[in-house]
């Protein structure tokens, strides 16, 4: 009997049950065919043997490129896709929805608090200033690792997360922003003081718009103003998205 069970792929031990696929797009061309025959016919075969057997399982796959990009790219077979996207759920990345981190903290801190024996009550209100203004490029991975690189550094007396305990990458990126955002061209000639603001409230909401890939919606939340106070603004300083070649 457990050399049955040890024969058993993983497909036959999820029958009547849930089977996640992480990052499909990592995973061959070839084995993707072989998926694609499995979900069409709804069997599988044993290594070494001859007997179909059916399975009842629900797949659950995920990706970290865009599903369009990976086909293009021969990362992901097309026809496969359409064969999963049943039911398709786009989850934006953590910078685009940065009030999910104190939720995300609190449930990492838990986690590790187990795993690694501490006693971490919260993050401290500057390390939270930082987590919101990093742009988290390594998404929820970085963030979760971030979470236990601090805490393995952090003694047992210690239950708050302080700068001094984050990665140092993470640190070095938020002084290098800081230095960006301080050096704001400004005319060197006097002019009156809402020529100026105009001209800085022009320039931040022009990068603003570029590093959001000029989505309306995502850039007036990050500005905190009204969408449609945006496109007010948009027009009155004729900002207008360039032309894709």
């Amino acid at each position: 009997m457990m050399l049955v069970k040890e024969l058993m792929g993983l497909l036959e031990q999820a029958t009547n049950g849930t089977l996640l696929l992480d990052e499909l797009n990592s995973m061959s061309m070839g084995l993707q065919s072989k998926l694609l025959r499995v979900l069409q016919e709804g069997t599988v075969r044993r290594v070494g043997a001859v007997e179909e057997i059916p399975i009842d399982v629900r797949i659950i796959t995920n990706i970290n490129m865009e599903p369009t990009l990976a086909i293009q790219k021969q990362k992901l077979r097309e026809d496969l896709f359409y064969r999963l996207s049943v039911v398709y759920l786009k989850i934006p990345p953590l910078r685009q929805r940065k009030d999910d981190i104190p939720l995300l903290a609190k449930m990492f801190i838990i986690k590790y608090n187990r795993e690694l024996s501490k006693n971490v009550s919260s993050l401290s209100p500057e390390v939270m200033d930082m987590f919101m203004k990093y742009s988290w490029p390594g998404n929820i991975r970085e963030f979760q690792h971030s979470i236990e690189s601090a805490m393995n550094i952090m003694s047992k007396h210690e239950t708050i997360v302080l700068p001094k305990h984050l990665p140092e990458h993470i640190l070095n990126k938020l002084d290098e922003k800081l230095n960006q955002n301080t050096n704001v061209n400004l005319s060197l000639q006097i002019e009156p003081l809402s020529n100026t603001m105009e001209a800085l409230e022009e320039q931040v909401i022009l990068m603003a718009l570029q590093r959001n890939n000029w989505n309306i919606s995502h850039t007036a939340r990050q500005l905190d103003i009204k969408r449609q106070s945006l496109q007010y603004r948009m027009k009155k300083y004729c900002i207008k998205q360039p032309l894709k070649k």
